[in-house]
């Protein structure tokens, strides 16, 4: 067998490329980058940080699984668009003996994305609750119920039976753009952008934009999700939330 170093290096590698090894069951194998790549993908082993892959199941649910409700009474597959929560296991896919039960938390009220691994184009976008441990007759299953928000930010497509899906934290920069019809001394505006954003205004009469106008147009903030401008006087116009 000649030596490594007098091989041509293969400057264009593909996903059809092999790669030789030994396999852990014993033998020497070939292993094809395709494969490789959807190991990586799929178990996470890159470790990307407040990730948590599993694979989804209707039925069979094992370690690493997640299982999913929607709001359509017997739609199974679930669509991302009528997806209502998900029940994942304590443990990801690929690693049996590694329990995240308490690394979930920091995923608690944020927004997320549920992604296929090997299909970027099927994902939801959703403002989800804090995982809580499923009980049954008393006691506590390897399950987490998630709550997701009444409907997707964005979503394409269903979740798919025995394929993988990453639920990783979503850090868009959103944004909502409030149109106020009638003219109002006060505006109530439901952004549902789960944070404290900064507010600038466009009245109707004016082409001017005031930006950050803060106490100038006593914005109230009621929670993440809501806020209310109050006017001296009344007016239409816009407001825009980042």
């Amino acid at each position: 067998m000649p030596r490594i170093s007098t091989y041509t290096p293969d400057v264009n590698v593909t996903k059809d490329d092999k790669l030789i090894g030994t396999d852990a069951a014993g033998g020497t194998k070939n292993f094809l980058i395709e494969d490789i790549s959807r190991f990586i993908k799929e178990t996470n082993a890159a470790g990307i940080a407040g990730q948590f892959n599993f694979k989804y199941k209707t039925s069979n649910h094992t370690n690493g699984c997640m299982k999913a409700i929607s709001r359509v009474v017997g739609e199974s597959p679930a669509s991302f668009v009528n997806l209502s929560e998900i029940h994942v296991n304590k443990y990801i896919y690929g690693e049996p003996n590694f329990s995240i039960g308490k690394a979930l938390d920091i995923l608690s009220g944020r927004r997320v994305i549920i992604v296929d691994t090997d299909d970027q184009n099927n994902f939801g976008i959703y403002k989800i609750g804090n995982p809580t441990v499923i009980v049954e007759n008393n006691a506590e299953t390897d399950y987490f119920k998630i709550t997701l928000g009444d409907a997707a930010v964005k979503h394409n497509g269903s979740l798919v039976h025995d394929r993988v899906y990453a639920i990783a934290i979503y850090t868009d920069d959103v944004n909502f753009t409030h149109h106020q019809n009638n003219a109002s001394t006060i505006w109530n505006i439901n952004h549902d952008l789960g944070k404290f954003p900064s507010v600038s205004i466009k009245f109707s009469s004016s082409d001017t934009v005031y930006t950050n106008v803060g106490a100038f147009a006593g914005v109230e903030y009621i929670d993440e999700n809501n806020l209310k401008i109050n006017l001296a006087a009344a007016e239409s116009g816009y407001a825009y939330l980042n």
